[in-house]
C-alpha cells in the first residue's frame, strides 16, 4: 500500500482528511468466561467508569452494542447513575449501535430468531433510554450474511460496519475503493432497501489493526497497555519490540499520518473511521485516562501541522457516517452497490472458518427447538392475555407468565450470539448456555400450558398446571425425549398446538402404554386407522409395554386441538410389520410384531408407496427415488453415503483436513424395516450414528418426500479429530458445480465450488435448505438445524453432521470434546421444472426461489406441531385464533406480546413475510392459495377486537402508517412488514 494511492483519490478542494477516533469495548456475553463472570469482573466496571469519565471529559465518546449487559447493569445501578447514562446517550456521547439483545452470528441463525432478539433489544432501548438505534456495528461475527443487512435496514438503520471479511476480497475491494458500498438484496433491482456498509480493511478490531497496515506503528496508540507518549516531544518513541523507533513525536506523528493515508486509499471519501479498543477494554479509570490524555496529545500535534492536512477528533460511528453522507452529497458520487455475502471467512492462509457452521450441533439443534417453542408461546400468550381482558375474566398469575415468557425470549436472544449458537465458547460457558436453554424451554412449556388452561377454563382456571409437554429433557446434556402417554379406558387427552398460518395435516407419533387404543379427534370423530410400531430397547430388542402410535391429525391455522386416546379391547390396531435383514431381533411376548428375518440381496430392496418408489441398498441406505406420475415414472438417483475426514488443525471455528477419508457402512449391517399403514421406516446403526429413513404411504404432500433422521454418537476418545459427513450423490447434473443454500432461512443464495480453493473454503452455511438443480430436475434438501454443506463433485452434496476438533486456536485454547448424542433432521424432495430456463455460467446472476410445495414441506420442519398431555378433562376441544388461513406465501416472521420491564402487557407486534415461490415448478394440486396477500388486520382474528393498528418499522420503533378498519395490508414479494396492534 502506498500513500500516493490516497493522493490520487483525494477529493477536489484539498479538504483535510478527517480521522474519527471511536473508543469501543467489545463485550461478549459469554465466550472464554460465562455471561455472569464477564459482567462481574469486567463489564460492570466498563459501563460505570464510562459514565464517570465522560462526565469529566466532554469531548470523549464511547459506543455500545450489547443490550443484554445494559439490562443487567441498569437493574443494579442507582437512579443517579441511570440518569447520567441516559443523558450521555441523548447527548450522543454514548452511542448505542445495532441495539440487538446481542451481536448475533450471521451464518447459523434463523432470520426470525435474529428479528426476535433485535426487537427485544430495541424495545428495551426505546423504553429505558428513549433513543432508537440507526447504525449496525458488527465487527466480530465470522463472515456476513446477505439477508441481515435487509433486516438492519427494515429496522430503521441506514448504515452499518463490518470487519471479518476474507483478506483477498478486502484487497480486491480496496483497490477498487469500494470498502464503503451499498449492500443490495439479490431480488431488489431498484435498490430501495440498500444500506451503506463500511468495511474495516485490516484483520482485527484491536488497536494495532486500526490506523493502517503497519501494526507496530498503530500499536503504540494502545496507551492503556503500553507506555504513553513522552512528556518531552524530542524524546524517542519505541515502535515494536525490535529496536525500531521514531526519533521524536514529530516523526511518530508523520508515521501515523502516513498510515492514515494508506488506510484512506481504500475509500473514496475524505473521512476515516479509527476504532480504538478491543475485547473488554476501558475497564479501569487509568485506561480511560491514559488513552484520552495521550490520544489528545497526538491529535493536537497532528491537527497543528498544516502540511499533514489531517484533522483528528474523538467521535462516534454515527459522526463518521454523517461525514460520509456529506461527502456523497457534496461530490455527487454515491457508493457502488454490491450483492452477495461474505462466506467463507479466513483470516490467515488456508485457515477457513467453516467448522463453526456445525460445531456443537447438539446445541444448534436445541436452540432451534427453543425457537419453535417460543413461537408457540408468543402466539398463545397474546391470545390468552387479550381474550381474558376483552371477555372480562382474570388470567390468573398473568404477570408470572409474562415474566417467564420475557426471561425465556431473552435467553433465546442470548444464544443467537456469535460465540453461543456457533459452538465456539469454552466448555464452562457451553454448560452455562445449555443450562439456560433447557430452563428456557421448560419455562416456555409452562407458559404454553398456562395459556391453554386459561383459554379453556377462563375464570375457573387455577394455579395448578394440568398440562405437561410430551417432549422434554431429563437434563441439559440429554436430547429431547418423548413422555409415554398413559392411555386410560376413560380417555387421555392430548393437545396439539399449531403456530403456523396454515391448516396442518400431519402424521403424529406418540409413545403409548397400550397397542389397543382408539383415537378421537377434536370433533369427537374416531380416527380410522392407527399405526402401531414397536419401540426399541436397543437395536436388537423390541421394548416391552411401550408402543409408537402414528395417526393423522388436522389442526386449524394458529390454533390448538384436543384429541382423546382411549384404551379399548374393541380397537382394530394396525400393527406394523418388522423385517430384519442380516440379523435378528428379540420380540417380547405376546409377540404382536412377529419380526421376519431376511437375507440381504445384492440389489437391495424397494419401498413402494402411493406416490413414490424408493430403492435402498442392501445396507439400508437410500439409492433412488422414483416419482409416480399419471403417465410416467420419473426416477432420480440419490445415493446416501457416510464418511469421515481426518481433522488436521481443526478447531471450534475452522475445518481442516488432510483429505484422508474413511467410508462407513463398508461391511454389511443389520437393517430394520418397519412397514405400516402410513409409513415405512428403515433403520441402520453404526458405532458413530443411527440413520433412519421414513417414507409416507399417503396421497398428500407427506407422500412426496423422504424423511431422514440421524443420531450422531461421536462420544469416544477414538472419535477425536473425526469430521462426520453425510453425502447425497445424485443424478442431478448441476452445471459448473453451482448450487444453492439458504441465507438465514430468508432466501436462497447461489454457491459455486472453486476447485482452486481448498475443501474448507468450499463449505458454506445452511440453516434450512440446500438445492441442486439441472435444466429438468431440482433436488431440495430441507434441514431442521444449521450445519455446513459443500459440493465436491457434480450432483453431490456433503453435509457436515458432527465433529470433534482437537486443535485450539482463534482465541479458544481448548479442543471441542464435549459431544453428545445429537439429532439431525432432513427432508429430501425432488421436483421437475415446468419450463426451461437458460443457465448462466455467472453464478452471481442466478436467482432462485423454492416452490410453494417446498415452502410448505420446509415449514413442517421449522414449525412442528407441539404435543402436550392433559391430566384432566376439558370440554372445549379446539380453539383457533385466525378466521381463515393465510395465503401459502404469507407467513408470520415474528409475533410478540409487548411486555414492559414491569411485566405489563402492552399490545402485540406482528411481522409478516411475503415469500416468493418459484414460477418454474408447478403443482398439479396446489395445497393452498399463493395469491398476492391483502389482509385487513382488524378482521383476521377470531374473538378478538382490534382497537387500533399501525404499520411500523421492523422492530416496532417507528410508525409508518396508521391503519383503519378498511385498510388493506399489501406486502411486496420478499418483503417483511411489521404491525403494532392494540386490543380493545
Amino acid at each position: 500500500e502506498k500513500s500516493e494511492g490516497y493522493k490520487r483519490h483525494q477529493k477536489k478542494g484539498n479538504e483535510p482528511l478527517q480521522i474519527i477516533v471511536v473508543p469501543h469495548s467489545h463485550n461478549d456475553p459469554g465466550w472464554l468466561w460465562t455471561l455472569e463472570t464477564y459482567y462481574t469482573v469486567r463489564t460492570r466496571s466498563i459501563l460505570t467508569n464510562t459514565v464517570l469519565f465522560l462526565e469529566k471529559y466532554p469531548d470523549f465518546r464511547m459506543i455500545w452494542t450489547e443490550t443484554i449487559f445494559l439490562d443487567i447493569w441498569w437493574k443494579e445501578s442507582p437512579l443517579d447513575m441511570q440518569n447520567k447514562f441516559k443523558d450521555l446517550v441523548k447527548q450522543g456521547r454514548i452511542e448505542i449501535l445495532s441495539g440487538g439483545w446481542v451481536s448475533v452470528d450471521e451464518a447459523t441463525t434463523h432470520y426470525t430468531a435474529v428479528i426476535d432478539q433485535l426487537v427485544e433489544g430495541h424495545l428495551w432501548i426505546k423504553e429505558i433510554l428513549g433513543v432508537t438505534p440507526n447504525i449496525s456495528w458488527s465487527i466480530d461475527p465470522f463472515g456476513y450474511s446477505t439477508s441481515l443487512p435487509y433486516l438492519w435496514y427494515k429496522a430503521g438503520m441506514s448504515d452499518m460496519t463490518i470487519l471479518r471479511v476474507h483478506g483477498a476480497l478486502k484487497q480486491y475491494m480496496g483497490h477498487r475503493h469500494v470498502m464503503t458500498f451499498n449492500w443490495r438484496q439479490p431480488w431488489d433491482l431498484s435498490g430501495k432497501n440498500d444500506i451503506l456498509c463500511h468495511v474495516e480493511p485490516y484483520t482485527l478490531y484491536n488497536i494495532e489493526y486500526s490506523c493502517g497496515p503497519d501494526q507496530e506503528v498503530c500499536a503504540v496508540m494502545d496507551f492503556g497497555r503500553r507506555a504513553g507518549l513522552p512528556d518531552d516531544k524530542n524524546q524517542a518513541i519505541p515502535i515494536g519490540d525490535g529496536g525500531r523507533q521514531a526519533k521524536n513525536l514529530h516523526e511518530y506523528a508523520s508515521m501515523v499520518a502516513d498510515q492514515y493515508r494508506k488506510k484512506a486509499a481504500h475509500y473514496q471519501h475524505d473521512v476515516l473511521l479509527m476504532p480504538h479498543g478491543d475485547d473488554f477494554r476501558y475497564i479501569m479509570d487509568h485506561e480511560f485516562q491514559s488513552n484520552y490524555v495521550n490520544m489528545k496529545k497526538l491529535m493536537d500535534h497532528i491537527n497543528s501541522r498544516k502540511e499533514l492536512n489531517i484533522q483528528m477528533r474523538f467521535g462516534t460511528v454515527g459522526e463518521y457516517f454523517d461525514e460520509v453522507h456529506k461527502s456523497i452529497a457534496k461530490y455527487g458520487q454515491p457508493d457502488k452497490s454490491l450483492t452477495g455475502d461474505f462466506f467463507t471467512y479466513t483470516d490467515r492462509d488456508d485457515e477457513y472458518w467453516s467448522g463453526y457452521y456445525t460445531s456443537r450441533p447438539f446445541d444448534k439443534r436445541m436452540i432451534r427447538y427453543l425457537l419453535e417453542v417460543l413461537k408457540t408461546a408468543e402466539m398463545l400468550t397474546s391470545f390468552a392475555v387479550y381474550r381474558a381482558e376483552q371477555q372480562g375474566y382474570p388470567y390468573k398469575n398473568v404477570q408470572a407468565v409474562l415474566k417467564n415468557l420475557q426471561d425465556a425470549r431473552r435467553t433465546h436472544g442470548l444464544v443467537q450470539h456469535h460465540d453461543a449458537i456457533t459452538g465456539t465458547s469454552a466448555h464452562p460457558t457451553v454448560v452455562d448456555f445449555e443450562n439456560r436453554i433447557t430452563a428456557a424451554i421448560t419455562q416456555l412449556q409452562g407458559v404454553i400450558s398456562r395459556d391453554i388452561e386459561s383459554l379453556l377454563l377462563k375464570e375457573t382456571a387455577n394455579t395448578n398446571i394440568n398440562i405437561a409437554p410430551i417432549h422434554f429433557q431429563s437434563k441439559p446434556t440429554d436430547p429431547l425425549e418423548k413422555r409415554t402417554v398413559a392411555v386410560s379406558e376413560s380417555g387421555t387427552q392430548v393437545i396439539f398446538t399449531n403456530s403456523y398460518t396454515q391448516k396442518r395435516k400431519d402424521y403424529v407419533s406418540l409413545i403409548v402404554n397400550s397397542p389397543t387404543i382408539k383415537v378421537f379427534d377434536q370433533h369427537d370423530k374416531e380416527v380410522l386407522g392407527v399405526q402401531i410400531n414397536p419401540c426399541w430397547y436397543n437395536q436388537k430388542t423390541i421394548a416391552k409395554g411401550m408402543f409408537e402410535a402414528i395417526f393423522p391429525v388436522e389442526i386449524q391455522a394458529m390454533s390448538f386441538a384436543i384429541f382423546v386416546l382411549k384404551r379399548s379391547k374393541n380397537s382394530s390396531p394396525h400393527y406394523s410389520g418388522v423385517k430384519v435383514i442380516n440379523g435378528k431381533v428379540i420380540s417380547p411376548l405376546p409377540d404382536i410384531f412377529k419380526p421376519e428375518e431376511a437375507n440381504p440381496t445384492q440389489e437391495g430392496f424397494t419401498v413402494n408407496t402411493r406416490q413414490l418408489d424408493v430403492t435402498f441398498s442392501k445396507k439400508g441406505l437410500l439409492k433412488s427415488v422414483c416419482r409416480k406420475g399419471k403417465n410416467e415414472k420419473l426416477c432420480t438417483d440419490i445415493k446416501v453415503g457416510w464418511h469421515w475426514y481426518k481433522g488436521v488443525n481443526s478447531n471450534a471455528y475452522c475445518f481442516g483436513t488432510d483429505g484422508t477419508k474413511t467410508r462407513l457402512f463398508v461391511e454389511d449391517v443389520m437393517v430394520r424395516v418397519v412397514s405400516g399403514l402410513y409409513s415405512t421406516t428403515v433403520i441402520i446403526n453404526h458405532a458413530l450414528l443411527q440413520h433412519t429413513t421414513t417414507i409416507y404411504n399417503t396421497n398428500d404432500i407427506h407422500g412426496k418426500y423422504v424423511y431422514i433422521e440421524n443420531v450422531a454418537t461421536l462420544l469416544l476418545a477414538e472419535d477425536r479429530d473425526k469430521e462426520l459427513f453425510m453425502e447425497l450423490q445424485t443424478s442431478v447434473q448441476n452445471p459448473n458445480m453451482q448450487y444453492y443454500t439458504d441465507s438465514n432461512s430468508f432466501q436462497l443464495i447461489s454457491r459455486q465450488t472453486r476447485k482452486n480453493y481448498p475443501m474448507p473454503a468450499n463449505i458454506f452455511p445452511v440453516t434450512s435448505m440446500a438445492v441442486l438443480e439441472d435444466p429438468e430436475t431440482r433436488l431440495m434438501v430441507h434441514v431442521a438445524q444449521p450445519l455446513g454443506v459443500g459440493s465436491f463433485r457434480s450432483g453431490s452434496l456433503e453435509f457436515l453432521i458432527d465433529r470433534v476438533p482437537t486443535s485450539s486456536g482463534k482465541g479458544l485454547e481448548e479442543p471441542v470434546t464435549d459431544n453428545k448424542p445429537t439429532v439431525s433432521k432432513f427432508i429430501i424432495q425432488v421436483e421437475s421444472f415446468n419450463k426451461e430456463e437458460p443457465l448462466t455460467k455467472d453464478h452471481r446472476l442466478r436467482l432462485a426461489h423454492p416452490s410453494m410445495e417446498s415452502f410448505l414441506i420446509n415449514d413442517f420442519l421449522q414449525h412442528p406441531l407441539l404435543p402436550f398431555v392433559a391430566s384432566r378433562k376439558y370440554e372445549t376441544k379446539e380453539l383457533s385464533f385466525l378466521k381463515s388461513d393465510f395465503p401459502c406465501n404469507l407467513v408470520i416472521a415474528n409475533l410478540k406480546t409487548f411486555i414492559s420491564e414491569q411485566q405489563n402487557s402492552l399490545g402485540t407486534g406482528l411481522t409478516l413475510h411475503q415469500r416468493e415461490p418459484s414460477c418454474r415448478v408447478s403443482s398439479a394440486n396446489p395445497p393452498c392459495s399463493s395469491a398476492v396477500s391483502r389482509l385487513k388486520l382488524y378482521d383476521i382474528f377470531t374473538d378478538l377486537t382490534v382497537k387500533n393498528a399501525q404499520r411500523m418499522s421492523l422492530t416496532y420503533l417507528h410508525e409508518k402508517e396508521a391503519l383503519t378498519p378498511n385498510s388493506e395490508v399489501n406486502i411486496n414479494s420478499m418483503e417483511l412488514e411489521s404491525f403494532k396492534i392494540q386490543w380493545s
